[in-house]
């Protein structure tokens, strides 16, 4: 009899998502994953021969599975439920934390190392590279029991001694551990928060000898209480406490932001309309662009280069208050000549804001030569 009930209700199950999957029109977008969804592959004789349209038409019933979201955070709440703490990549930590695993790196970071150095070295500009930490640097104490993650605060200062007199290094651990107690990152996301953010930016203007803009003098509003970012789309948990994002306005700043390959403007460093979609970390500056400028009313005109990953996206809001004119590039889509775009946009300093974690793994370092 047991048998026979098992057997009915894993034909309701097939029937309910097969039909499901028959009537409803496919996703193109999961909010969830931040990601395209597989669409339906096209046939032809050579792929299936291939196997890629195999491979791609497995993919494409994967993405568009009925419930899909909430059948991934049942199975993630079922595996926390057998007391385990680490789910792709993701630790469960205390007070609500996620935190993203780190081991130690391999070949890439040394490959990366090498890219920045030669770079640094034939610029023939002042180069200023800020490297920051990620959480579980700063917040150890976070991690589960007998968790652990290599040593950021190590990596850094190799990174460091090995680009020393190439470029001025900035290296942010400290500065974030002695204002720790303030919470300077998101607990669902794997980015500092704006606060953090701020930390980041107050020991880059020491190293170039320049005076951070007072963050008292920045008028503090709560973008959203309803933030979940890239960590919890990794490991989404109902139990899971979003996070606060809260942003720092410089009440007097006047700016013109261009993103430059999308032909399109916009006088203010925040896109308030993607405080409404569940990537909300994309309201500074909308996410990541190849290409941005940023002119503003402040008094220092040097014409700037900015290099940069996502961890950038919340601090050029401060460093825009400090110079008047940014000319920012992200390599993971930018691939044109970077020497000859210094030159003809008389680029008069550069500077390179990364994160420990991209630094050991991103590919794109090599467009720098």
């Amino acid at each position: 009899m047991r048998d026979k009930i098992t057997a009915i209700i894993f034909l309701i199950f097939i029937l309910v998502f097969g039909i499901g999957f028959l009537l409803l029109p496919d996703r193109e977008f999961s909010e969830m994953e931040n990601r395209k969804l597989s669409q339906c592959p096209v046939f032809s004789v050579s792929s299936f021969l291939k196997g890629d349209y195999t491979a791609d038409f497995e993919a494409y019933m994967s993405d568009q599975m009925l419930l899909k979201d909430t059948l991934v955070t049942v199975k993630v709440d079922t595996v926390k439920a057998m007391g385990h703490r680490l789910v792709n990549g993701v630790f469960f930590g205390a007070d609500g934390y996620l935190i993203q695993q780190y081991g130690k790196p391999g070949e890439q970071l040394q490959e990366n190392i090498g890219h920045i150095k030669a770079f640094a070295e034939s610029a023939g500009l002042p180069v200023t590279f800020l490297l920051s930490p990620n959480v579980s640097e700063i917040y150890p104490e976070k991690l589960p029991a007998l968790a652990a993650c290599y040593s950021q605060k190590e990596v850094i200062s190799g990174v460091e001694a090995e680009l020393e007199g190439s470029l001025s290094f900035v290296d942010a651990t400290d500065i974030l551990l002695a204002h720790k107690s303030e919470d300077l990152f998101f607990k669902t996301d794997h980015h500092w928060n704006m606060k953090g953010a701020y930390y980041g930016y107050e020991a880059l203007m020491e190293s170039l000898g320049l005076s951070a803009k007072p963050l008292s003098e920045y008028e503090e509003t709560e973008g959203s209480g309803a933030f979940y970012g890239s960590l919890y789309s990794k490991a989404p948990s109902g139990s899971q406490v979003s996070d606060i994002l809260t942003l720092y306005k410089n009440p007097n700043g006047e700016y013109l932001v261009n993103y430059v390959q999308e032909a399109d403007t916009a006088e203010d460093l925040f896109a308030l309309e993607n405080l409404e979609i569940k990537d909300k970390y994309t309201v500074f500056l909308d996410g990541n662009h190849p290409y941005i400028t940023i002119d503003s009313n402040a008094e220092e005109k040097e014409n700037v280069l900015v290099l940069k990953d996502s961890y950038a996206h919340a601090l050029l809001p401060f460093l825009a208050d400090s110079f008047g004119h940014l000319e920012i590039l992200d390599l993971r889509y930018f691939h044109n000549d970077l020497q000859q775009f210094i030159e003809e946009h008389q680029i008069d300093r550069i500077i390179m804001i990364y994160n420990v974690d991209f630094l050991s793994s991103d590919v794109n370092f090599l467009w720098l030569d």
